[in-house]
């Protein structure tokens, strides 16, 4: 019964703890159509939002707070319309890429691949349509 009871008081502060540091700082994940031809771009991350169709010139972003353990993750796919026949699939966000309280990751879908930025950094091409998961720097 002590057991039982000190695992309660431990989980209690731990939750406390967590809910404090989620107040402190807001991490977001921008994905930006920056396609040709008036193509959509079709976005369907692991956060529970559901399926969101972006314009050419329009952004969606999401936002969220870490845990506290610094496990945060999300996987998205992206397909680029009108037919999306051309898609890609990745992590989108990891929390162990910033060392800073607000992390921004920007994903960027241009015609030759998909572009990632980071707390403001100039981007880089990650990935291409239809190809391997990671692109060799």
């Amino acid at each position: 019964m002590n057991n039982l009871l000190i695992i309660s008081i431990l989980l209690g502060l731990c939750t406390g703890l967590s809910n404090g540091f989620h107040t402190i700082g807001e991490s977001r994940v921008t994905f930006s159509n920056q396609l040709e031809h008036n193509k959509l771009l079709k976005v369907l991350c692991d956060n529970d939002e559901g399926e969101q169709l972006v314009k050419i010139g329009k952004e969606y972003e999401f936002s969220f707070s870490d845990n506290l353990f610094m496990t945060t993750r999300y996987k998205c796919k992206v397909d680029q319309g009108p037919n999306f026949k051309h898609h890609q699939e990745f992590l989108a966000y990891d929390a162990s890429w910033s060392t800073i309280l607000e992390p921004r990751c920007r994903w960027i879908a241009r015609e030759d691949g998909i572009y990632f930025s980071q707390d403001g950094n100039p981007p880089t091409r990650k990935y291409v349509w239809d190809g391997p998961h990671i692109l060799e720097n």
